[in-house]
């Protein structure tokens, strides 16, 4: 069992350098306001880490990097066998246009 880190959003130290240089900047020019912008910015650096895999963990982040380098295997596997079902499609299309052909001949020759 996994676990749990219900705080695992507090330490995301990028989020907080947002933040931080928010409150920074409202203090300075007195507009209390741009905090909601750190805010906002604080909710981005949360997703960015989310569809990264960093808030996963060191475990989830290597079995994300796991799945990742398996769909890529499996997009390969598929790619190869599209390529193959083509050949195969294209060698009954040109077997299939050359059989008429050899039947014609032989019905002139009758």
């Amino acid at each position: 069992m996994q676990k749990s880190r219900p705080f695992w959003y507090l330490l995301d130290i990028y989020g907080w350098v947002v933040l931080a240089m928010s409150i920074i900047t409202a203090i300075i020019i007195d507009q209390l306001w741009v905090i909601l912008l750190g805010i906002i910015g604080y909710l981005i650096a949360l997703l960015v880490d989310l569809t990264g895999g960093r808030a996963l963990g060191r475990t989830g982040a290597i079995r994300l990097a796991q799945a990742e380098q398996e769909n890529r295997e499996l997009r390969a596997e598929q790619a190869r066998l599209l390529g193959a079902i083509r050949e195969r499609d294209e060698k009954l299309d040109n077997n299939s246009s050359a059989q008429p052909i050899d039947t014609e001949i032989k019905e002139t020759k009758n």
